[in-house]
């Protein structure tokens, strides 16, 4: 599956635009502010739904607009069927915007829409997976397990919006002293369901990961899970109520990322020990196996959105990129043609941008 054609109105900057993709290459050109990321981000909501910059959602609708809507069209290689998907966002009130996913024009919900166009996306702030916060590397567990696994995806929502109405009643018990016991036992018991499942599939993943052979930097990966059940629940109960914050389970997960010393021949972790070179080698073998898990998944090549990357990359670690798009459709955005030069010539698309 690969995405042919992009549509916009109101969303984020772009008043309405349309945009045709190469089914191998196609290069996005524009300075700081041209849009590039906006349509990195349109095409990812197409994917799997939602964003990867915002979660405030009503910040991807124009300004002085009531609603935003994404279109695209997915061809199935060797196959003349073709699949509309879209995404609608619309403010039913000053902070509340409602979204509608639909595919052919049939409206569904996120659980069944996302999945179609896996993608793995690599920004920038990738890079930070390594040395930055315990969330980047969930973000990476989570991006791969909610394209492969629909028991997963519709767990982790699920978790999503029970941590969300139990971190309200901490507030609640926080302000006025009074606790409802029962309806924190509804709230308990589905973060206890749904966080188990996670933990799970996390587990199950990281170990896929470690089995593999590292082409580019040995290490493995260490998962510090925030075990969630009814007696962690009872023991953190007082600090969550002066905290206002539900403080255990998956939400609190981590992953330590940790290869062998030379000299003491010891685990350390790579975030303190090894360079900046190889924590993005790290980076890059973690996307290379991202990339892997996905076609061995779903049978079938993701869509690579590379955002403005090569500015962050020097020739050998572009290289190793440029691995990545073997066999894969490939969008790239760049603020300078010179960043791309000799990627795909014979094959590429070309769209300038003019600044928004």
């Amino acid at each position: 599956m690969y995405i042919t054609s992009l549509s916009l109105q109101h969303f984020r900057n772009y008043s309405k635009a349309s945009f045709v993709f190469d089914p191998r290459v196609t290069v996005i050109v524009g300075t700081n502010a041209a849009g590039k990321t906006s349509l990195i981000e349109a095409i990812s909501f197409l994917a799997t739904g939602k964003s990867f910059k915002s979660e405030k959602e009503g910040q991807v609708i124009q300004f002085g607009q009531q609603f935003a809507r994404l279109s695209g069209s997915l061809h199935e290689i060797d196959d003349e069927a073709t699949d509309t998907v879209e995404v609608v966002f619309a403010f039913r009130s000053p902070t509340y915007v409602q979204k509608k996913y639909l595919v052919n024009a049939i409206a569904r919900r996120r659980a069944d829409f996302a999945g179609r166009l896996p993608i793995v996306l690599f920004t920038p702030e990738d890079l930070t997976i390594v040395s930055g916060q315990p969330s980047t590397r969930r973000n990476f567990l989570n991006d791969i397990l909610e394209q492969t696994d629909d028991g997963y995806r519709i767990a982790f929502a699920t978790y999503t919006k029970a941590l969300k109405q139990r971190n309200a009643l901490l507030s609640d018990v926080r302000e006025t002293g009074s606790r409802d016991e029962q309806r924190f036992a509804y709230w308990d018991e589905l973060l206890i369901k749904t966080g188990s499942i996670i933990i799970q599939r996390r587990e199950e993943l990281i170990a896929n990961i470690n089995s593999r052979e590292k082409e580019l930097f040995s290490f493995v990966l260490e998962y510090d899970k925030s075990t969630i059940s009814a007696e962690r629940l009872a023991k953190y109960q007082q600090a969550e109520i002066g905290s206002g914050v539900t403080l255990v389970g998956p939400h609190r997960d981590d992953v330590f990322i940790k290869t062998k010393q030379t000299t003491s021949k010891s685990l350390e972790e790579v975030k303190y020990f090894s360079s900046r070179g190889q924590q993005r080698l790290v980076t890059l073998e973690l996307k290379l196996a991202q990339i892997a898990l996905l076609r061995e998944a779903l049978q079938k090549d993701p869509l690579l959105l590379l955002d403005d990357i090569f500015s962050e990359l020097d020739g050998p670690h572009i290289s190793h990129v440029l691995q990545m798009m073997d066999r894969c459709q490939t969008v790239i955005t760049t603020t300078h043609k010179e960043f791309i030069e000799g990627i795909g010539e014979q094959s590429r698309k070309m769209i300038e941008l003019e600044k928004i």
